[in-house]
């Protein structure tokens, strides 16, 4: 009896029991294949509701990140208010404070801190601006000179006259007055001949004085 049971038992798992579990094992393969298609579903619905936000190349974004450089409008500064040339001639050595110019007359290279313009002799030189005269003096190297005060820290220098200009010191003068006649006193711009030597400064510091020669 119990041999006969084990062999019933034996055939049940050797004959329709083996089917019975593969076709089990197929079902639970199926419901896992359908629970993973599900929610691969469920994802890209999810991916495909959600706005998409486009990266910016990374360029692009250090590029935002670094501001534009701002173009400062730098104003000019307010010059001494040119009336009029301090006298008309031609300009025959320039302003020159960074380059070294020769100098005929001693032989070197220097510095020029005005301009020189050459006239006739006895040619009438003129204030450029409104002023007061600040000295009247002799100097050895540019001879006969004439310095005159303006507003703001402005001086202007008259060099190279004649003799004897018809101004004193402390004397208010417009511009456009006569101030002295062009020589030749200079004797460091002596082979330069008749001319003015004409110099422009604000608060001590010499400028170039072309914007004031027409």
């Amino acid at each position: 009896m119990s041999r006969m049971n084990h062999d019933k038992t034996k055939s049940f798992f050797g004959g329709r029991g083996f089917y019975i579990a593969l076709v089990l094992c197929l079902a639970v393969v199926g419901v896992a294949g359908y629970l993973a298609l599900v929610q691969q579903a469920e994802v890209a619905r999810e991916d495909r509701d959600t706005p998409v936000v486009q990266q910016e190349p990374v360029e692009d974004i250090q590029r935002a990140q670094v501001p534009e450089p701002v173009e400062e409008t730098l104003k000019p500064e307010e010059l001494l208010p040119q009336v009029c040339s301090p006298l008309d001639g031609t300009t025959v050595t320039v302003f020159s404070m960074t380059e070294l110019l020769y100098d005929e007359t001693m032989a070197d290279w220097r510095t020029h801190s005005g301009i020189d313009i050459k006239a006739e002799e006895g040619d009438a030189v003129k204030t450029a601006a409104d002023g007061v005269v600040k000295e009247v003096r002799y100097d050895d190297l540019m001879g006969v000179t004439v310095v005159i005060t303006h507003e703001d820290g402005y001086e202007t220098q008259y060099s190279s006259l004649q003799q004897e200009p018809p101004v004193e010191q402390g004397k208010t003068v417009k511009a456009g007055d006569i101030i002295g006649l062009v020589g030749s006193t200079a004797s460091a711009e002596a082979d330069v001949g008749p001319h003015l030597h004409f110099s422009v400064s604000k608060d001590g510091k010499v400028i170039d004085p072309a914007e004031y020669v027409q």
